[in-house]
């Protein structure tokens, strides 16, 4: 399982639309909410990087069947990263 280094998120609405990831030495890219969430469930950590530094990887939560990535571990029905990231 790899560590993915999310740099910045875009937002629509309650729901991440894309994240600008770095994974070791390979060039940025820019993934969709579906990537990342098929990549948690994976067991990679998808861990956030705001102003030089790295935060607690989020969280990969099920609400009623759902799946959201979220920087808490609240069971609520949304994604969610630290302020800073999401741009």
């Amino acid at each position: 399982m790899g560590r993915v280094w999310v740099h910045g998120a875009t937002m629509d609405g309650d729901r991440i639309a894309t994240m600008d990831v770095r994974l070791g030495a390979l060039p940025p890219r820019t993934i969709d909410r579906d990537t990342a969430l098929a990549w948690a469930r994976d067991g990679h950590s998808l861990v956030p990087v705001a102003q030089g530094r790295a935060g607690r990887a989020l969280q990969l939560v099920e609400v009623d069947d759902a799946w959201f990535l979220r920087d808490d571990h609240d069971t609520v029905a949304a994604d969610a990263v630290p302020s800073g990231l999401a741009g």
